[in-house]
C-alpha cells in the first residue's frame, strides 16, 4: 500500500532545482540528451503547450503535485513532467523554439511569473516507491490512463532493468501487470521483424504505432495457435514457437496492414465477425504457403522475447474491401475518372470462404481429445485446395462427435441401433433424430433427416458422405464442403453445446 503521508514536501525552483526525467516511458529518446530536447518533445509529442495555455488562462492548479527522486543528487521529475516543462517554458519560452511566439503570447497573460518560479513538489522515499505511485495512476482506472504502448513500455522498462515478470506480479498487486507484459513482448516480436521493406520496420517502432489493433489479434487464442505464439499464464511471458521466416511473413502482412488502413479495432472488433474470420483465412493461406526458407527452423527449444536483442532478426493481413470504405479512405478516390454518382452500382459478390468457420463450436472439456484436435484440423484445412481431406474429415468430425454426445449422456447407442455390434454414422444419426425428437428440439430432426435419406438433396446427406469416402469413382469439391458444412453446423452447435 503506497503511503504518500509520509513523503517530505518541498518548495523549490523549477528553473534551478528540478530536472525532467530522461528515462520517462513518454519520450521517446535516448539516455544522455540535454534537458532542452526533452522539452522539445514533451511540447511537439506530449501537448505540453496545452498546459501552458491553461495555466496562462485558469491558474497553476495545486490539487496534484510533482513527484521527485533523488538521482545522483539531483531532484528528477518522475510525476508530472508536462507541468514542469510548461512551467520552465513560461519562464523561458526560447527553451521551445517552435513555440516561442505562442508561449510568449500566453506567458504575457500570467500576472507574476515570478510567482510560477517556485512550487511545491513531493519527494519519492525510492525509485520504487515513485514507480508503484505511476503504475497506479497511469495504467490503473483512477485517471485517463496512457496510451497501450506506453503503459507497455513502463513495465518493459523495468524489465530491461533486471526486475523478473514475478517480481513486477508482487510489486504491483493492484495492475494486471501480466497484461502489460504481453503487450510489450509482442511488440517486441513484431519490431524486432528485419522487414524487406525497411518502411515498415519504422512504422512498427513508432512511438504511436496502433497496438490496440495488434491487440485484436494476439488476444485471440486461435490466433496464436495460427502464427505460434505462447503466452505463459503465469508471468505473460512470450515465446515464438514458429520459424523466423514463417513469423516474418505474418508480420509483414500484419504491420503492412494497419500501415495501409486495412485492418482497424473496427473491422477486426469481434473475432466472430465476418472480416475478422476472413482476415484469419488470409493469415492461414499465406502460412500454408510452401517457402524454402520454412525448412531452416530447427526443433530446438522456444525462442523467448525476453532474451531478444533489439533489431535482431527474429522472425512472427489484405483487408476486406467495403469495411469503413468511402470518404475515410485516404486520398484514394482522387481520381480524374467521371463521377459515379446516381448511377446503380452492381454489388460485388461476396467472397467464398476457404476454411470452415468452427469458432462458434465449444468442444466441451470432458469430451475425447481426439474431437478437440479434429475441430483444430478441421479449421485449418484449406477447402479450396483440399476439398476431399475436409469433407473426409468432416464425416468423420460428424460419426466421432454424435458418438462422444451419447457417451456424455450415458446413453449407448448400440441398444437402439447398431450393425452386429458395431456402431457407424447410420446407427449415429438414427439415435441422434431419435434423441432431438424425444427432448423437443424438433428444429434439428429435418437436418439430420436430410443427412440421413438424402431427402433434400444428395450433397451433405450420409449417402454422399460415404460416396466420397469410398468410391473411387466419386469426388468433392469446394461448394461441396460448403454446402455439407451448412448442414452439419447447426447440429453440431447442438451436440457440442456444453
Amino acid at each position: 500500500m503506497i503511503d504518500m503521508s509520509a513523503w517530505d514536501e518541498m518548495v523549490v525552483d523549477v528553473v534551478n532545482d528540478l530536472y525532467l526525467d530522461p528515462r520517462n516511458v513518454r519520450l521517446d529518446i535516448p539516455d544522455g540528451v540535454p534537458e532542452s530536447d526533452i522539452v522539445q518533445d514533451l511540447f511537439t509529442n506530449e501537448k505540453a503547450f496545452n498546459l501552458v495555455e491553461g495555466i496562462a488562462k485558469v491558474g497553476l492548479l495545486t490539487h496534484e503535485v510533482p513527484i521527485v527522486v533523488e538521482r545522483d543528487g539531483q531532484l528528477i521529475v518522475v510525476e508530472g513532467n508536462r507541468r514542469v516543462a510548461a512551467l520552465k517554458a513560461i519562464q523561458n519560452p526560447y527553451l521551445v523554439p517552435d513555440h516561442q511566439a505562442r508561449i510568449s503570447k500566453f506567458a504575457q497573460l500570467v500576472p507574476s511569473r515570478d510567482a510560477l518560479r517556485r512550487i511545491t513538489v513531493k519527494k519519492a522515499p525510492s525509485q520504487d516507491d515513485a514507480d508503484q505511485l505511476i503504475a497506479a495512476l497511469h495504467t490503473g482506472n483512477q485517471r485517463v490512463a496512457w496510451t497501450p504502448a506506453r503503459q507497455a513500455a513502463f513495465f518493459q522498462a523495468q524489465l530491461d532493468a533486471g526486475k523478473s515478470p514475478g517480481h513486477l506480479i508482487a510489486q504491483y498487486p493492484t495492475v494486471d501487470v501480466r497484461k502489460f507484459i504481453t503487450r510489450s513482448r509482442i511488440l517486441e516480436l513484431f519490431r524486432n521483424v528485419s522487414y524487406d521493406d525497411p518502411s515498415l520496420g519504422d512504422y512498427a517502432r513508432k512511438r504511436r504505432f496502433p497496438v490496440s489493433t495488434l491487440a485484436r489479434l494476439y488476444e485471440n487464442d486461435k490466433f496464436l495457435d495460427l502464427v505460434g505464439i505462447q503466452v505463459k499464464n503465469g508471468t505473460g511471458e512470450v515465446s515464438l514457437l514458429s520459424s523466423a521466416a514463417s513469423f516474418k511473413r505474418v508480420a509483414t502482412k500484419i504491420v503492412s496492414d494497419i500501415r495501409d488502413g486495412k485492418i482497424n479495432t473496427r473491422s477486426l472488433n469481434k473475432t466472430s465477425s465476418d472480416r475478422y474470420v476472413e482476415y484469419m483465412d488470409e493469415l492461414r493461406d499465406l502460412l500454408n504457403e510452401k517457402h524454402p526458407e520454412d525448412d531452416t527452423h530447427t526443433d530446438g527449444p522456444p525462442r523467448d522475447v525476453s532474451t531478444s536483442q533489439p533489431n535482431s532478426c527474429q522472425g512472427a493481413g489484405g483487408g476486406r474491401p467495403g469495411e469503413g470504405t468511402g470518404s475515410a479512405v485516404s486520398g484514394e478516390d482522387q481520381s480524374n475518372e467521371p463521377s459515379d454518382t446516381g448511377r446503380e452500382k452492381a454489388k460485388p459478390f461476396s467472397k467464398k470462404p476457404n476454411y470452415l468457420n468452427t469458432d462458434n463450436l465449444a468442444v466441451p472439456p470432458a469430451f475425447p481429445a481426439s474431437i478437440h484436435e479434429i475441430v483444430k484440423e478441421l479449421s485449418a484445412i484449406n477447402i479450396q485446395r483440399f476439398p476431399n481431406a475436409t469433407l473426409d474429415l468432416l464425416r468423420t468430425f460428424l460419426e466421432k462427435t454424435i458418438k462422444a454426445y451419447a457417451e456424455a449422456l450415458g446413453e449407448d447407442i448400440r441398444k437402439g441401433s447398431n450393425e452386429k455390434g458395431f456402431v457407424f454414422l447410420s446407427n449415429c444419426l438414427v439415435w441422434l433424430e431419435d434423441h432431438f425428437r424425444t427432448t423437443g428440439m424438433t428444429a434439428l430432426i429435418q437436418p439430420v433427416q436430410k443427412i440421413r435419406g438424402g431427402r433434400y438433396g444428395f450433397v451433405g446427406s450420409k449417402e454422399h458422405l460415404d460416396a466420397t469416402n469410398h468410391n473411387h469413382h466419386i469426388f468433392a469439391t469446394p461448394d461441396d464442403v460448403r454446402e455439407s458444412w451448412a448442414t452439419i453446423e447447426g447440429i453440431m452447435k447442438a451436440v457440442l453445446k456444453p
